[in-house]
């Protein structure tokens, strides 16, 4: 049987989200504020694409992860040949730091309704690896200003209300991903990083299950199996679980589980073979079960 790509056939929404990881939500953002693609619309006026819209889709998610705003990417794709796609994928975005600096203002100043444009505006343009660099930025900063402690509390929380918008409509799917990942937050670590990479396990394909740290890594690793999970992944951000979790994934080694840590995790050896630590560069790296 050939193995060849029907260049033809035309695929239903969901049948594209499983085959470049894009949510249905999002391709639907997509086209109507970017105009992005225009899928052919069956008498009912539901969307299906093609292969040609779904290769513009792949195209479209390797220049985001080189930091292209999602409003650029048609003007990009068709403007330029082939071969310069990667180098201009490879320069800078220029409004990035304008974006970092609008924001931080907006937090220093409490301004909620600017702020909640300019999130419209991160949550619209970029994908997620570029979106963790831009808060990561606006962090720092926040966390280099004096009297810095009202204004982070209200960047932490506009950010995570953000963030559990978006996984609501993604955990309220009529059909979930089959396989899960039960993800656990190490003490110090700021609740929006979950949520961060709770939305990455979805566009992975996978059903993230989210805990904090009142359950122990042991509690977790009891109840993998019995609760079907697949995996588990401990977001330790600030490094202050290290020698519990090297203890915990090394006694349960037969569990896949991934860290998600800080640079300390450079000089750390992994416990067992089915773990893999990740640096803060390397957190959204593509999972494999």
């Amino acid at each position: 049987m050939s193995d060849a790509i029907d260049q033809n056939a035309l695929y239903p929404i969901r049948e594209v989200a499983r085959l470049t990881g894009v949510n249905p939500i999002t391709l639907r953002a997509w086209e109507r504020r970017y105009n992005l693609i225009e899928p052919v619309r069956t008498e009912s006026g539901h969307r299906l694409y093609s292969q040609e819209h779904i290769d513009f889709l792949h195209k479209t998610l390797r220049l985001m992860e080189e930091g292209i705003p999602i409003s650029r990417i048609k003007a990009v794709i068709n403007d330029a040949p082939a071969h310069q796609i990667q180098v201009l994928a490879s320069e800078p975005v220029g409004d990035s730091s304008q974006l970092v600096e609008k924001i931080r203002l907006a937090v220093s100043q409490l301004q909620v309704q600017t702020l909640e444009r300019l999130l419209d505006r991160l949550f619209a343009d970029y994908s997620l690896n570029p979106m963790r660099m831009v808060l990561a930025d606006i962090e720092q900063q926040l966390q280099q200003q004096k009297n810095q402690t009202v204004p982070l509390g209200f960047w932490h929380s506009s950010v995570l209300r953000r963030l559990q918008v978006r996984l609501h409509s993604l955990y309220s799917q009529p059909v979930l991903p089959s396989k899960r990942i039960v993800i656990q937050q190490a003490a110090n670590t700021p609740e929006y990083l979950t949520k961060l990479v709770a939305l990455f396990c979805f566009e992975q394909g996978y059903q993230p299950v989210e805990l904090n740290n009142s359950a122990t890594l042991d509690q977790v690793f009891a109840q993998a199996k019995p609760l079907a999970f697949q995996a588990v992944l401990l977001i330790d951000a600030q490094a202050t679980a290290t020698e519990h979790w090297m203890q915990v994934f090394q006694q349960y080694a037969s569990m896949r589980t991934w860290v998600l840590g800080s640079d300390a995790l450079i000089d750390i050896q992994p416990p067992s073979i089915n773990c893999e630590l990740r640096v803060w560069t390397q957190w959204f790296s593509p999972l494999s079960l």
